[in-house]
């Protein structure tokens, strides 16, 4: 659940960098109650816990503006190089571990305040937010099972394509067969996730059947938080190492294809990203 929240937090962080340099500004500077009303689709918190948690939200808000920020525009300003001069794989990989990096940061300046709070749920609360979790894990099975192997491979063919494209502008017959051939070559995962966020689940339930022993509960529920990774099988990590590195190997030839025109769209729109992030400075 905690893991959860602060997930949510983070990714209204990121959904800013995707708006206007005004429009970012306002939604950051409100992510206080924009995070409060996520946290409501997982488990409703009474006005003391909210009031606990206000000091942990704020807290990390400022910290993130004044020590996150600036690394970020940093990060794009290398990648800008980097696209303009012919991307390596391990520049990309560098991407991949400074974004890694970034995440668990952030996971532990949250985690102390995010336990605090935690400690204060009642059990109804807590099982709430374990059947929220474990029907949306039920719902995402229906949705996978509903549709056929080719079905799921053309949908996220779709989603990749439209991604890039939105950064890139039309892509080239040659550049979205380079990304087919890539989709069809990644490892399923799905069944590997689910049973993740089921293990995860769990081990939040246990944390919490620890809470007569306080310490022990923070030290269950950190664990919890921090060290997900231990939950995941082997081979769900194997799979992802698989296709993290045919990622690579593929963003380096797409990026080392574009041509002027596709070039010249992608670096305005990182330009446009390093504006609005300046704008929340």
């Amino acid at each position: 659940m905690i893991k959860h929240k602060k997930q949510r937090a983070f990714l209204l962080i990121v959904m800013v960098l995707s708006l206007s340099a005004c429009s970012s500004k306002i939604i950051y500077n409100n992510l206080d109650w924009l995070t409060y009303w996520y946290i409501d689709d997982y488990v409703a918190l009474t006005d003391e816990q909210e009031t606990l948690f206000d000091p942990v939200l704020t807290q990390f808000l400022d910290w993130h503006r004044q020590s996150e920020l600036q690394s970020y525009i940093t990060q794009i300003k290398r990648i800008q190089t980097d696209i303009n001069n012919g991307v390596k794989r391990s520049d990309i990989e560098g991407y991949i571990k400074a974004f890694t990096d970034s995440w668990q940061t952030i996971l532990v300046r949250l985690e102390p305040g995010i336990v605090k709070v935690a400690y204060t749920l009642k059990e109804k609360q807590v099982e709430a937010f374990l059947s929220t979790n474990e029907q949306r894990n039920l719902d995402q099975i229906e949705e996978h099972q509903s549709e056929s192997k080719q079905q799921r491979l053309d949908n996220r063919l779709d989603k990749i394509e439209n991604r890039i494209e939105s950064y890139t502008g039309k892509l080239t017959r040659a550049q979205k067969q380079l990304l087919k051939n890539s989709n069809d070559k990644l490892m399923p995962t799905f069944d590997e996730w689910i049973a993740f966020r089921r293990a995860w689940l769990n081990s939040i339930s246990a944390a919490f059947d620890l809470k007569s022993d306080k310490s022990e509960f923070e030290k269950a529920l950190s664990s919890a938080i921090l060290q997900s990774e231990n939950l995941r099988s082997a081979t769900f990590k194997q799979k992802i190492e698989h296709n993290q590195r045919l990622w690579v190997v593929t963003l380096e030839q797409l990026i080392n294809s574009l041509d002027e025109k596709q070039r010249k769209k992608l670096n305005g729109k990182l330009e446009d990203t390093i504006e609005d992030i300046e704008a929340l400075l």
